[in-house]
């Protein structure tokens, strides 16, 4: 067993998550936005940890587990459509207002810090998107790229400040109108896979204070301006030359450029985002003047294939330099994580339900259970600071899941939701008896109830 330090107190989970989301603040919340209207049968307080962590192991969330889950966790018996109907249009806004109460508070809690090589920078702020298949029923609502009806989640998470953008888009958007540029950009270095690839997105980037790594497309053939460090003499006369003429004749395991690219001016459109000033990048029709920008090109070549693999940028070699910006880059693969997380552990990827509401909330719940897992993982770090490196992301999410139902059971305990005696009895009684009274049963010839001498009482 474990030594446990001595600043660690009793209830130190379920005391985490019930002051992230206390049962006063659930319950305000579901009557202000209208999922609950009225006292019923179904506790908003169950409800919601039910669904985030009433999960079993290698289960799908199927409404129909869910509902056993809450009669489990409630001891309460619910005809099936009342809480099918729960998953609603009510439902969606208060799980909205709980998932960006739950990121408000996330952010609240940070375990990390950027190292001294990033002294200067804010956060670095990974950026992708997911695409999950739907039911063939949900085409009109989320028409898909490659399947008749797809749905596509952008997430843009800081990895030391522990904010979250996420956002939920038909499956035949393209990455880079997910992704918003504004103020908030500013000191921070954004991480861009190459479905982001978009010169105009740089430069916004760039306006608004903020820096980006981003992988070079293989069609892109920007101007070289200038060395910004020669590693060999053989990169000392490139200016004014494309870098697919020359590309040939490199033999240096580094190279370091300062390029110029050029784009159609105009190629942003400002909105107004519902919180703060932002735009979207898209791509207008129509002539519009071209603008040409320099950038920061690495190169570095893979010892294997012998082939270079290059990164666009506006950090100066001051900050980092060649070899650290490509190091750098493969921060984004913390994303990849969280989506192997989300699909791997918490079934975001499987989705039957025909309903718009229905899949909306199922994928609001994933979220969530990511913020709570995460919360968690932060206050570990927080409590054991010495093993903090230790708790990677992966394991962290498997030894969650593994345990979810556990922690909801606490939680709700905690919460002065206490277990009832009969608990157990009251759910059998609900889900092991077959509805159907005149159903004929196989053994019903050959078998009859035994009589009750044999039962083993406390009294």
């Amino acid at each position: 067993m474990a030594s446990i330090p001595k600043n660690i107190k009793p209830h130190e989970i379920e005391n985490v998550l019930n002051k992230m989301f206390s049962p006063e603040w659930l319950r305000d919340t579901a009557t202000k936005v209208g999922f609950i209207q009225r006292n019923r049968k179904i506790d908003p307080v169950t409800f919601f940890w039910v669904v985030v962590l009433g999960f079993g192991v290698g289960m799908q969330r199927t409404l129909a587990s869910l509902r056993r889950a809450y009669e489990a966790a409630s001891a309460e018996t619910l005809v099936p459509s009342s809480f099918y109907d729960r998953f609603s249009n009510g439902l969606v806004a208060f799980l909205k207002e709980c998932l960006a109460h739950g990121i408000a508070e996330l952010s609240r809690h940070t375990s990390l810090s950027l190292s001294d090589k990033l002294k200067g920078f804010k956060d670095l702020v990974v950026s992708d998107g997911s695409i999950i298949r739907l039911h063939d029923k949900l085409a009109e609502e989320f028409p898909g790229a490659r399947g008749k009806a797809e749905l596509k989640i952008h997430v843009a998470t800081g990895i030391t400040s522990n904010t979250k953008t996420i956002a939920i888009y038909s499956g035949k958007t393209a990455e880079v109108k997910t992704m918003r540029i504004g103020p908030w950009v500013k000191d921070n270095i954004l991480l861009f896979d190459l479905g982001y690839f978009k010169y105009e997105l740089f430069s916004k980037i760039r306006d608004n204070g903020g820096y980006f790594v981003s992988r070079l497309k293989k069609s892109a053939n920007p101007t070289i301006v200038s060395v910004v460090h020669s590693h060999r003499d053989e990169t000392s006369d490139l200016a004014d030359k494309k870098l697919k003429d020359i590309l040939p004749q490199l033999k240096q395991e580094v190279i370091d450029v300062e390029v110029e690219i050029s784009f159609k001016g105009n190629a942003s459109k400002n909105k107004k985002a519902k919180k703060e000033d932002s735009f979207e990048i898209y791509n207008p029709r129509g002539n519009a003047p071209k603008v040409k920008e320099t950038f920061r090109l690495v190169g570095i070549i893979d010892k294997e294939t012998k082939k270079y693999h290059f990164y666009l940028t506006k950090i100066s070699p001051e900050k980092l330099t060649a070899e650290d910006v490509a190091l750098l880059y493969r921060a984004r693969w913390s994303v990849e994580l969280l989506f192997k997380e989300l699909k791997s552990l918490y079934k975001l990827d499987v989705i039957s339900s025909g309903s718009p509401a229905v899949v909306e909330s199922l994928v609001l719940v994933a979220m969530l259970t990511l913020v709570v897992s995460h919360r968690l993982l932060n206050h570990m770090r927080l409590l054991i600071p010495e093993k903090s490196s230790r708790f990677t992301p992966l394991r962290w999410a498997e030894s969650f899941y593994a345990i979810a139902p556990v922690i909801m059971g606490r939680v709700l305990k905690l919460a002065g939701i206490n277990d009832d005696p009969l608990q157990l009895i009251i759910y059998f009684m609900s889900e092991g008896i077959d509805p159907n009274v005149n159903r004929e049963r196989l053994l019903s010839p050959w078998v009859k109830a035994a009589n009750s001498q044999g039962l083993i009482t406390n009294s």
